[in-house]
């Protein structure tokens, strides 16, 4: 052996955490080299009687390897990271996918049966319900869907550009102690830590697409104050003109806060009718999204030729392992928006402000 086991060096005091993840590894590496041993073994005894022994054992050993593996995910979070980044990585490079591999979403490949097919289901569609009313921009935007482990894509304007797909993740822990209560009072899992890991992915999403919209624009316009009539329909006016100016065809799409969005569905003394109701007429939608600052609000031409949104791995929940006391998922995505003319992509800024 290599290393020296940490239980002959420190005989005065208890192991601290690393020492402990370091002992569970050379653990690991005992419980590998006893597995060849015994498989060795086996191959080489011909009465069936003891051959099956030793394949037994072996077998045992697994067990214990797998037991050590589990313990040592507590205690070192990059090495959880790095199991799933290799798993990954060798999917990618190979095709080649382990059976029983926890990021299938199976609940029967969930460590030790965290879950069960129900409990699994049931998580999986709050987590689902969530995202498909939070996330926001996909709902009105082109999508594209490329599949899961392809890294970039072409812009697809004939040149050899290539767009990356940016990773959204967050991660989330349901308690072992309100499985167990759920089970034996025969009532749902709690899900609140399931249904904020999902609105987390769909705020990350959304903030992703706010910022590649307001980076990538072709059409720059300042912003009146719409408290007062006609400013909010003078404002959507403009940069649809700029838009329909640079050849750009509808539909258009008006995207802005929750306070902006209030100022439009205030009707006003003089014409009795909503600045909301007026701005529809030039716009086909106007859409809230809760990230996007009152400064700012954003005029796109939603059409395959202008933009889309680049779907790669769509949002799904991956077991990373216990954690003191709790069952610790991972759930992510991966995405690009794809702007292939920035002309068609208006943003209306207030003056003296940037985002």
């Amino acid at each position: 052996m290599l290393s020296k086991h940490p239980v002959e060096v420190l005989k005065e005091r208890k192991l601290t955490k690393k020492e402990l993840a370091e002992a569970l590894r050379l653990s690991m590496v005992a419980e590998l080299d006893a597995i060849n041993l015994y498989l060795q073994i086996a191959e080489r005894v011909e009465d069936e009687r003891y051959r099956k022994v030793f394949e037994d054992i072996a077998k045992e050993e697994k067990t214990h390897f797998g037991e050590f593996l589990e313990l040592l995910k507590t205690l070192d979070e990059e090495q959880v990271k790095e199991i799933v980044a290799g798993a990954r990585e060798v999917e990618e490079l190979t095709g080649l996918k382990a059976e029983g591999d926890p990021d299938k979403g199976d609940a029967q490949n969930i460590s030790a049966e965290v879950l069960s097919e129900e409990e699994w289901t049931t998580l999986k569609k709050a987590f689902r319900e969530v995202l498909d009313v939070a996330r926001v921009y996909r709902r009105h935007l082109p999508v594209v869907s490329v599949g899961k482990g392809v890294p970039a894509i072409p812009l697809g304007t004939g040149t050899t550009t290539l767009v990356k797909l940016e990773e959204v993740s967050t991660k989330f822990k349901i308690a072992l102690l309100d499985v167990e209560a759920s089970r034996r009072l025969k009532t749902p899992v709690y899900l609140g830590p399931v249904q904020v890991a999902a609105y987390e992915i769909a705020r990350k999403e959304n903030e992703y697409i706010t910022k590649s919209l307001v980076s990538s624009s072709g059409v720059k316009i300042e912003l009146s104050d719409w408290g007062t009539p006609g400013n909010p329909v003078s404002d959507v006016t403009r940069a649809v003109a700029e838009l329909l100016k640079a050849g750009v065809v509808p539909p258009f799409v008006l995207f802005v806060s929750p306070s902006r969005y209030a100022k439009l569905v205030a009707v006003h003394e003089k014409t009795g009718v909503m600045e909301l109701t007026r701005v529809k007429a030039i716009v086909k939608e106007v859409v809230v999204v809760p990230e996007l600052p009152d400064s700012v609000a954003i005029v796109v031409a939603s059409n395959p030729s202008v933009l889309d949104l680049v779907v790669g791995a769509e949002a799904e929940i991956e077991f990373i392992g216990p954690e003191d006391g709790f069952y610790a998922y991972r759930a992510w995505e991966t995405l690009a928006i794809r702007v292939k003319n920035s002309s068609g992509i208006a943003v209306l800024t207030e003056s003296q402000r940037s985002y």
